[in-house]
């Protein structure tokens, strides 16, 4: 039988970056109840592949690593509650044209090696808690009145990450690690403007 693998591709912040992050959303985080992720969890999905075999990783990473795409730079403004998902969110305002690009290579890359993709347009985000509890959250959060963040996330690298089962990884409120890292590439570094 062929073991199949749930993947994507993504963007892994740096330890010290999340730290900054958990530290600055803190309050909300308390706050919204439910799952927070590990700290080592936290990343921002580029392609959700889903189920993939080893046959298609194999062609997936050579693909991959013959992607020409441009270093950039992610400022995660403010967070957000998406009430449907119940999902704490860190958000960014505006998308940059290379991370754009990124996530469109990646999609074909996908597309070419037989895979199906996630078909719906790439909104970069930071998922912080999971299974959030509106009515927990105090009234002054509502509408516009969450606390901006301002956070730049310099991306020069993109990871193929695959989920693991949870199963007794998950202890408390805090969820265990539930993604690993299988490789990763290089992005090419931004050109420096002329003067």
């Amino acid at each position: 039988m062929m073991q199949l693998r749930r993947l994507f591709f993504a963007i892994w912040p740096e330890g010290s970056w999340c730290s900054r992050l958990i530290e600055a959303a803190a309050p909300v985080v308390t706050a919204a109840g439910g799952r927070a992720l590990a700290q080592v969890d936290l990343h921002v999905t580029l392609c959700f592949l889903g189920a993939v075999g080893e046959a298609e990783l194999a062609a997936l990473c050579i693909r991959a690593g013959q992607i020409e795409a441009a270093s950039f730079e992610l400022e995660f403004e403010g967070l957000e509650l998406w009430r449907e998902a119940r999902i704490l969110a860190a958000t960014v305002a505006r998308v940059p044209p290379a991370a754009l690009e990124l996530a469109q290579a990646l999609a074909t890359a996908a597309r070419e090696v037989g895979l199906t993709p996630d078909h719906k347009p790439w909104l970069p985000h930071l998922t912080l808690v999971r299974g959030v509890m509106p009515q927990r959250l105090p009234a002054e959060l509502a509408g516009d009145a969450w606390p901006a963040l301002q956070l730049k996330l310099r991306v020069a690298r993109f990871y193929l990450a695959e989920s693991q089962a949870l199963g007794a990884q998950v202890c408390g409120a805090s969820e265990g690690r539930r993604y690993a890292t299988l490789a990763s590439w290089p992005l090419r570094p931004r050109a420096v403007k002329q003067r």
